[in-house]
């Protein structure tokens, strides 16, 4: 609902190929390219920018093409903590008729899940889509919501379309007024006061893409990144959210392997998706405030070892 990205409608992974660290290969696409620009395997958001300035006699169109895709993986989907963006992604960009064929509603949010677990274990910069994470606070939290005008909130689809500047009913400092009281709102929010389904009442709750993706959201399965290693989405750690009915998820397999090759992966997805019904439980085994107080023991003890 947030991003009209679609997970599972297409078979192709996202490629990402090491041999664009050549810096022969590199200037195919990118033909101003030095190495002063590349750092560590990865050439700067800065440099790119350099490519998508428009002028008149400008006749390379598809360079500009290739360069704003790559941007736009950097800029905002794969986003890294030093404003650079790995090489090898260029891959996925080089043939611009298969582009589209990408499962990119995957990939995207593996590449999240990896940067928050990264972060929490090792104590490094979240990195990812990180606005997804702002967007999700401002609809489950209902954060911000006096400030959008009344008749774009159902209708827009992706839903971050609703967060748009000129969709703002409140500018300036009224706006500036509002985020402190949403602040107040996040700090007193408790679990009997989160929208656990904010797009329940949405005009397009019903079309076949969201649908699928409800479904899909009550599964276990691996998602991958660019780079081969793959990141598990967890359905029964949001089956809150996504049937309203609260249940506590059962422990991770331990066989949960992050290193999954293409063709494993391919014939998992063919072989069908685990669901999550069967690896949740009511509170008549166990109380949401044990779970989530073990859990919170969990995190906080790799936070103090980091």
């Amino acid at each position: 609902m947030l991003t009209s990205l679609s997970i599972g409608r297409y078979l192709t992974q996202m490629p990402y190929d090491d041999t664009w660290l050549i810096l022969s290969n590199t200037r195919q696409l990118l033909p101003n390219i030095e190495s002063i620009h590349i750092n560590s395997g990865n050439v700067s958001i800065t440099h790119l920018r350099t490519y998508l300035t428009v002028v008149a006699d400008r006749v390379d169109d598809i360079t500009i093409a290739h360069t704003f895709i790559l941007f736009m993986m950097g800029h905002l989907w794969f986003q890294t903590a030093n404003n650079t963006i790995p090489l090898g992604y260029i891959a996925a960009m080089n043939n611009l008729d298969s582009t589209a064929q990408y499962e990119w509603g995957s990939t995207i949010p593996a590449s999240l899940y990896h940067g928050l677990d990264t972060a929490v274990t090792t104590g490094s910069a979240i990195i990812g889509f990180l606005q997804l994470l702002s967007y999700w606070l401002y609809e489950y939290c209902v954060v911000g919501h006096p400030i959008v005008k009344e008749e774009v909130k159902y209708p827009a689809y992706p839903h971050l379309r609703v967060w748009e500047r000129w969709n703002r009913r409140k500018t300036n400092n009224q706006a500036a007024n509002l985020f402190i009281i949403g602040k107040y709102h996040i700090d007193h929010r408790t679990v009997e006061t989160i929208t656990w389904k904010p797009w329940f009442d949405s005009t397009v709750f019903e079309t076949e893409d969201v649908l699928n993706t409800k479904l899909r959201s009550r599964k276990r399965m691996p998602l991958q990144i660019p780079n081969e290693n793959c990141e598990y989405y967890l359905g029964d750690r949001c089956w809150r959210q996504v049937t309203g009915e609260a249940r506590i998820p059962l422990d991770p397999p331990l066989s949960m392997s992050p290193h999954i090759s293409p063709a494993a992966l391919h014939e998992m997805g063919q072989a069908g998706i685990i669901n999550c019904e069967q690896l949740v439980i009511g509170e008549e085994r166990v109380t949401w405030a044990l779970y989530w107080a073990e859990q919170t023991s969990e995190v906080g003890h790799m936070l103090t070892d980091s």
